[in-house]
C-alpha cells in the first residue's frame, strides 16, 4: 500500500487548487495540526491494511531453511505449511475482500459511481 500527500491551496473565492502530490509524505508531527491530522491517518491506515500478527521465530526458521536449500523446488504443500506456521493458522484477507474497519477511508472503486466515470 502507499499513502500519498496532497498539497492544496484555498484561494479567496474558496476554490481549491492542487499544488502537488507527494508519493512519500512526511509523517512527522512537530506541530499540533500535524498530530491532529496524521495520528488518525496512521491509525486508520493500519486498520485498513489489517496487518496480521506473525511468529517471528517461525518466519526466521522458514527463511533460514529456504536459504540453505536455495528454495528452488519448494512445492505448494510446503508453502502452505510454512504460511500456517508463520501466521499461526490465520489467513490474510482475500484480494477484493473489504476490510472490517475502514476508519475515515471511503471506498471509491469499484463502485457504481466509479463505473460511470470510467466509461
Amino acid at each position: 500500500f502507499e499513502v500519498f500527500g496532497y498539497d492544496l491551496l484555498l484561494d479567496s473565492k474558496l476554490r481549491v487548487w492542487l499544488i502537488e502530490v507527494n508519493a512519500s509524505p512526511s509523517m512527522g508531527q512537530e506541530h499540533l495540526l500535524d498530530e491532529q491530522v496524521k495520528q488518525p491517518l496512521i491509525s486508520d491506515t493500519i486498520d485498513l491494511v489489517e496487518p496480521l500478527e506473525f511468529d517471528r521465530r517461525a518466519f526466521t526458521e522458514v527463511l533460514q531453511r529456504r536459504l540453505e536449500r536455495k528454495a528452488s523446488n519448494v512445492g505448494r504443500q510446503q508453502l502452505d505449511i510454512d504460511l500456517h506456521a508463520v501466521l499461526g493458522g490465520k489467513l490474510p484477507r482475500r484480494v477484493g475482500e473489504k476490510p472490517a474497519r475502514m476508519g475515515n477511508y471511503e471506498q471509491i472503486a469499484p463502485s457504481e459511481a466509479f463505473d460511470v466515470v470510467s466509461r
